[in-house]
């Protein structure tokens, strides 16, 4: 019984890290403000990233002040799996020499993604105004929940 439980308790450690890393979807895609990118990647579970829309505001007299309205990304995810769930979105922006420039978080708070429909998320970078333009790349992560 006593070496029946060690192996019993790595291998659910073993299922359990298989599932989490399968659920867990992070990519680097080409920043690009003002248009819809066309992403549909999808983890095997069914959570897609459908497209991602960048608003950034106009400059106010050369400066990007909180006057001129906040960076936002409009994410939309799709349920293509046949229960609900919820999930976890985390996105930061680079600029072409790696830097960080901002980042943003969101997702769904108390009602789940039903099978088969689509939901937008609107993730606001409160505090990067000044060097977004420069912003070469995004890496954004999903995490079902």
């Amino acid at each position: 019984m006593r070496r029946f439980l060690p192996v019993a308790v790595l291998l659910a450690f073993a299922f359990a890290s298989s599932v989490a890393r399968a659920d867990f979807l992070s990519k680097r895609f080409e920043f690009k403000a003002g248009v819809v990118l066309e992403i549909g990647v999808a983890t095997a579970e069914g959570v897609r990233l459908d497209t991602v829309r960048f608003q950034v505001p106009t400059p106010v007299q050369g400066r990007h002040e909180r006057s001129g309205g906040l960076v936002k990304a409009e994410v939309t995810i799709s349920n293509t799996a046949s229960v609900p769930f919820r999930v976890g979105i985390a996105m930061a922006l680079f600029d072409g020499e790696q830097r960080l420039l901002g980042v943003a978080s969101g997702g769904t708070a108390l009602i789940p993604i039903k099978p088969g429909r689509q939901k937008t998320f609107d993730l606001v970078f409160d505090d990067v105004n000044d060097r977004v333009h420069g912003a070469t790349s995004f890496q954004i992560s999903l995490e079902p929940k």
